[in-house]
């Protein structure tokens, strides 16, 4: 009998990952929404698709079993009643209100075949698709130059860390914080509960997390340690809902390490700063080191969460590892300008495929000279149009599966 997925190592050997290739989406991206969508510059696709191919072959090679959100989405929308399901819920979460335009949509998308289905829910919907089909016209359908899609695509889903993260062998769905990306986690939602690839699956709570904590905030270090990030896009709230659940509630963990990041656009999670190379080294890009706070939270009395602040960094990390010293590495070969340059080419977002290998954009040199240095086996991959969204292999990788060591 196949064992259950189940991560409870961060830099356990990958066996199982959840990729989305990059589509039409990135092709449906327009200057004049780049902000709203969180993009700083447009990725050719062709390139993207060739780096992200490139990527998904390394971890292949490195014994990971690859699985794309939209084939597991397909094969289970093949079911027409799921696949109504499914549309029904993108609709209802959609900002769409006018009760014609919601009609047509979801009658002309529900006879799409179910590749097109969902490569057309994450590409986005164009208004002039549709606008022959209604008797009525709306202010939106006078405003379609300056806006051309009903459901806007979805250029984020390739950053497929986000959307969750696997704690021991149950499945936590992320809050997402921006409104740009809400829609994204409602795929792995639908995939947790109607695939087969997740029938061992439980999800860690059915309640939605207050707004927001996103999977690049969360590392789980080990089975009784979470570390989580208190970054631009995890909250406070979400933070202590969360602990109470798994602290308290169900006591799934011991510890909960918080690492409270300066909240700005460069540093929008804990895993573009920080993240885990092997079971006792870490990548910390050096312009933070001064700048982040360290948080201890416990089961404390009366069944709540006991919060303490007399952690550093290093001594938080030796604790939940119970190890004597752990050695934090500094990005950029811990150079001021270097360090800049490459962590906005996502140099510290690494990705371990097991304890001391990790995978890197090759582009960033100084940083995974340093990480070779400390003893750290680096595979490049390229990411020269992948990174123009602002993400890492770690990033455009959720694991489903990783072995225990």
């Amino acid at each position: 009998m196949a064992q259950a997925m189940q991560v409870c190592f961060e830099v356990g050997q990958l066996k199982k990952v959840l990729l989305h290739r990059p589509g039409q989406e990135l092709e449906n991206l327009t200057p004049r929404y780049l902000e709203d969508l969180l993009f700083d510059e447009i990725p050719w696709l062709a390139q993207a698709q060739r780096e992200h191919d490139g990527f998904a072959r390394v971890l292949q090679e490195n014994g990971a079993e690859v699985y794309y959100v939209t084939n597991l989405l397909t094969d289970i929308v093949k079911d027409p009643e799921i696949k109504s399901e499914l549309l029904k819920k993108h609709l209802k979460a959609s900002p769409l209100i006018e009760t014609e335009v919601l009609d047509t949509i979801y009658n002309y998308m529900n006879e799409m075949a179910p590749e097109q289905l969902v490569a057309t829910l994450i590409a986005g919907f164009p208004k002039k698709e549709i606008q022959h089909l209604k008797k009525h016209r709306t202010l939106s359908d006078l405003t379609l130059d300056s806006y051309p899609f009903y459901l806007a695509p979805l250029p984020n889903m390739y950053f497929t860390r986000d959307h969750g993260t696997m704690i021991g062998g149950k499945l936590q769905i992320s809050s997402m914080f921006n409104p740009a990306r809400r829609l994204e986690t409602i795929f792995l939602r639908f995939i947790q509960k109607y695939h087969p690839l997740f029938k061992d699956v439980e999800l860690a709570f059915h309640e939605e997390i207050p707004y927001g904590i996103e999977g690049g905030d969360v590392l789980v270090l080990n089975p009784e340690t979470l570390v989580i990030g208190l970054s631009e896009r995890t909250t406070e709230e979400a933070i202590e809902w969360v602990a109470h659940k798994y602290l308290v509630e169900k006591e799934l963990v011991k510890q909960i390490v918080v690492i409270q990041v300066p909240s700005r656009r460069a540093y929008m999670h804990l895993d573009t700063v920080f993240t885990m190379v092997d079971s006792d080294k870490f990548l910390m890009y050096p312009g933070i080191k001064e700048a982040v706070t360290t948080y201890w939270l416990e089961k404390g009395n009366d069944n709540r969460v006991s919060a303490s602040n007399g952690y550093s960094l290093h001594g938080a990390l030796r604790k939940a590892l119970n190890q004597t010293q752990v050695e934090i590495i500094y990005s950029g070969a811990n150079d001021e300008i270097t360090a800049a340059r490459e962590q906005w080419g996502d140099s510290t977002n690494t990705l371990a495929v097991k304890p001391g290998t990790v995978i890197c954009y090759e582009r960033n040199e100084a940083t995974n000279e340093t990480l070779s240095r400390h003893g750290i086996d680096v595979i490049e991959i390229d990411g020269s149009e992948l990174v123009r969204g602002r993400g890492g292999p770690r990033c455009m990788s959720m694991p489903l599966d990783r072995e225990k060591y």
